[in-house]
């Protein structure tokens, strides 16, 4: 049996650790449009350039005990499980995945701003946080990720705002 921070052949390191993380943005969608617009998983090679194939390969998508299988091939080629723990339509998801020798535990929020809009609120946590893939510690590789996702999420439910309202 492994004790904390010892090291494995196919890992730099493996420990009982964990790390939080979260992020938000604001966008001028509507909660309906960002909710569309992140459900598509069409779009989300458009967010980040990680992704390979992605399937739904247990249950209806988006439903509870569902599950989406994603390649990765950006930094490394490898396979993510992830299942579905809470889906709230409009509002809220939540997940496990698991794949390169870490899981991660993530929720994700959409609230309607006071003045209009919606607010895209992630957390999340990474166990265990300290292995390194590609030369990188996993809670960097998740940190710019989490941030160039969001980012480009925003842009791409404003745009469908701006179409809607004639502005495009």
């Amino acid at each position: 049996m492994k004790g904390p921070s010892e090291t494995t052949p196919d890992r730099t390191t493996v420990s009982n650790s964990f790390r939080r993380f979260q992020y938000s943005v604001t966008t001028q969608a509507d909660r309906r449009r960002v909710w569309e617009t992140y459900l598509n998983l069409e779009n989300w090679r458009g967010f980040a350039n990680i992704y390979g194939e992605m399937k739904w390969t247990q249950g209806q998508p988006w439903t509870v005990g569902s599950r989406l299988q994603i390649e990765v091939v950006h930094p490394v080629e490898a396979i993510v499980e992830r299942s579905i723990l809470v889906c709230i339509p409009g509002w809220q998801l939540g997940w496990t995945e698991t794949g390169m020798g870490v899981t991660i535990a993530q929720w994700v929020s959409f609230d309607d701003e006071p003045i209009g809009g919606t607010r895209i609120q992630t957390a999340g946590q990474i166990s265990p946080s300290d292995v390194v893939i590609a030369g990188k510690s996993v809670d960097h590789l998740v940190k710019v990720f989490t941030e160039t996702w969001y980012e480009n999420l925003r842009p791409s439910c404003d745009t469908g705002f701006e179409m809607l309202n004639g502005r495009c």
